[in-house]
């Protein structure tokens, strides 16, 4: 049907940033048209072609509508775009950034101006039950353990804290891997 159009190649990207597959399509200033009846098109996707300079340009999907075949149009796709720019490759578009933690912010282009309450009991809480589930010596549990209340009960005075952590940081040298995704959540208690 599209045989005496030019096409361009353009990658479908998912919103969660995953390669889908890619199809030739015909590209208008509001529609694409992809003759290619299989191809998995839903509304929020992303369709990517690469420019003569080496940049990709980028596409939301805001309507992809599918046309059965007649006797002289093939089944189709015309696809309703909202053009996003031209970027770098493997830049701009769905792309996710995770973040994790009490603190957890992502700014781009912007002033961070938040304050943060986190409460800081329950990640003793949750490395005692940690230290108890996986520490199965039971003198080096009792030490854990015991350097983890020293922290508790130090966490409102900075110096005394610090004394706490470096005595829980030596204790706990032979069970690091238990400890270790704790730490980032008790660092904000040393200064």
């Amino acid at each position: 049907m599209f045989s005496g159009f030019p096409k361009s190649v353009f990658e479908i990207i998912d919103a969660n940033g995953q390669h889908k597959g890619t199809v030739p399509g015909v590209y208008s200033s509001d529609m694409i048209a992809i003759d290619d009846a299989s191809a998995s098109l839903v509304v929020g996707d992303e369709l990517r072609r690469k420019l003569p300079n080496g940049t990709e340009e980028a596409f939301e999907i805001i309507d992809p509508v599918f046309y059965d075949g007649g006797r002289m149009i093939p089944a189709h796709f015309q696809v309703k775009i909202r053009r996003k720019g031209a970027f770098n490759p493997g830049t701009g578009g769905n792309y996710t950034i995770h973040v994790s933690g009490s603190n957890a912010r992502v700014n781009l282009n912007s002033t961070d101006n938040s304050s943060n309450i986190v409460n800081n009991n329950r990640v003793f809480s949750e490395l005692r039950a940690a230290i108890s589930e996986h520490v199965s010596d039971d003198s080096a549990r009792v030490l854990l353990l015991n350097s983890v209340d020293d922290m508790d009960a130090a966490k409102a005075d900075k110096p005394n804290f610090l004394n706490a952590y470096q005595h829980f940081i030596a204790t706990a040298a032979d069970h690091i891997t238990v400890v270790a995704p704790f730490l980032p959540a008790l660092a904000p208690l040393l200064g």
